[in-house]
């Protein structure tokens, strides 16, 4: 399968080694109106033999090409996406799949019409620890449950999350919804949230909430955002849970905490290792 990438910027490194170590996948080009940026990746990759294009249509005048990464900033994810898809491409691509719901139904609706394959990156929604812990709510009986989770990161350089309207929801939050579908199987029915930006510098500090709402009368709140020492969680998040007869905290690292009508235990949680950057699903 031969591939190109579609942007060169901090987070490229990972995907890049990661694909480049697949035997099935040939990455054909690297693409990025900065050349210096794609040069860095290349060398630091060991591609230094792949080459550079300024645009994927010069791209793909080069070489055929089979699959699109999308490693481009958060909002310019829809505009190359669904270049890639009206090109023909498969498409892979660095969440969010899209700023806003219109935009996102749009890309796969266009993806099905033409038979593609359209795959967003959920690295938290398949931790390994985090899955531990999905699995562990899940024997604690049936829903429905309430669940509330905060996520707040201390981030000081903004990078491309000074140019997001909410950077919290349209960057961190989306962890958060990759998450809650490994604990909530049913359909969410309705969602409301807000973002406040804070007087802190970078310009992509703020706190955000949502409250997502499902079919079986399950109940998601997530806190969050980009803030300072203070508000600090693990990466994982915190999070509380309450089930028909049971509940559990996890503190997104190592303890889980159960609830009966007995006094809480504290359990540890199963060891497992962080997951790093892997092969979509789709290319496995």
């Amino acid at each position: 399968m031969k591939a190109i990438i579609l942007g060169c910027g901090l987070i490229s490194g990972r995907w890049i080694r990661t694909l480049a170590a697949d035997p099935r996948i040939t990455i054909t080009a690297l693409i990025d109106t900065d050349q210096q940026a794609a040069a860095q990746a290349a060398d630091s990759c060991g591609l230094a033999d792949v080459p550079w294009f300024p645009v994927m249509d010069a791209a793909l005048a080069a070489d055929s090409v089979d699959i699109a990464v999308n490693l481009t900033p958060a909002g310019s994810h829809a505009r190359y996406t669904r270049s890639a898809l009206e090109h023909g491409l498969h498409v892979f691509t660095e969440k969010p799949l899209a700023l806003g719901l219109d935009e996102a139904w749009a890309l796969t609706q266009l993806a099905q019409s033409r038979g593609l394959t359209l795959t967003a990156m959920s690295n938290r929604g398949q931790d390994a620890r985090f899955l531990a812990f999905a699995g562990l709510v899940r024997g604690l009986g049936s829903g429905p449950c309430t669940v509330s989770e905060d996520m707040f990161v201390r981030l000081p350089i903004a990078g491309f999350r000074s140019q997001l309207r909410f950077p919290a929801l349209q960057d961190l939050a989306v962890h958060a919804f990759d998450q809650i579908r490994q604990v909530i199987s049913v359909a969410p029915a309705e969602v409301t949230s807000g973002e406040v930006p804070l007087p802190l510098p970078g310009g992509h500090c703020s706190i955000a909430s949502a409250t997502v709402t499902f079919t079986d009368r399950s109940v998601f709140t997530f806190r969050g955002g980009f803030t300072g020492p203070g508000h600090q969680t693990s990466a994982d998040g915190h999070w509380r849970i309450d089930l028909p007869g049971a509940g559990c905290r996890w503190d997104g690292q190592h303890n889980v905490t159960i609830l009966h009508d007995t006094p809480g235990q504290r359990q540890p949680l199963a060891a497992c290792p962080r997951q790093t950057a892997t092969a979509p699903a789709s290319l496995r």
